[in-house]
């Protein structure tokens, strides 16, 4: 994919993202997706990593950041981040798969700064019970998002293969 095509498709990802971060209900958001998504879009490791991570962080100016949680927030940002790039073999089911291992680490991590954080004394399985709800719209979202970007993808790839063919 050239630099044009690549432009374009993260530009459409930014205003999704954007829209959905500012628009859906807390926990349903499209950005873990993206990170998952990123290396069908490029084999740039910087890019696969700092797009997602600059997106949230750049919503967060808006929304506000939170105390010592954030850094277990943008750390696993970044662990899902290099994971998906890991894991990825270009296949829907490695996507979806990465998909749900990727809020399987986001509720170990994030949900242990959160107990770290201090909620009184609420213990760590507490912590881990309380979060379920809000984990469980962020797994819908991952995934549906993730679904969304495939499907996305495979038309822009075919519309490709068949602009070329002529």
């Amino acid at each position: 994919m050239n630099i044009s095509e690549f432009l374009k498709s993260s530009f459409l990802i930014i205003i999704c993202i954007f829209l959905a971060r500012f628009i859906l209900p807390p926990s349903f958001t499209p950005i873990l997706a993206m990170a998952v998504f990123m290396p069908f879009m490029t084999q740039n490791k910087s890019i696969q990593l700092a797009l997602p991570v600059s997106i949230l962080f750049l919503s967060d100016l808006v929304l506000g950041f939170y105390g010592q949680t954030m850094i277990f927030v943008y750390g696993t940002m970044i662990l899902i981040g290099y994971l998906s790039h890991v894991v990825h073999k270009g296949s829907l089911s490695r996507l979806i798969m990465s998909a749900i291992s990727s809020v399987l680490v986001w509720h170990i991590v994030v949900n242990f700064g959160v107990y770290i954080g201090g909620l009184g004394a609420v213990s760590l399985a507490q912590t881990y019970s309380l979060a379920i709800p809000f984990d469980l719209r962020l797994l819908v979202s991952t995934v549906l998002f993730s679904l969304v970007f495939f499907g996305g993808w495979q038309m822009v790839q075919k519309k490709l293969t068949l602009g070329q063919g002529n």
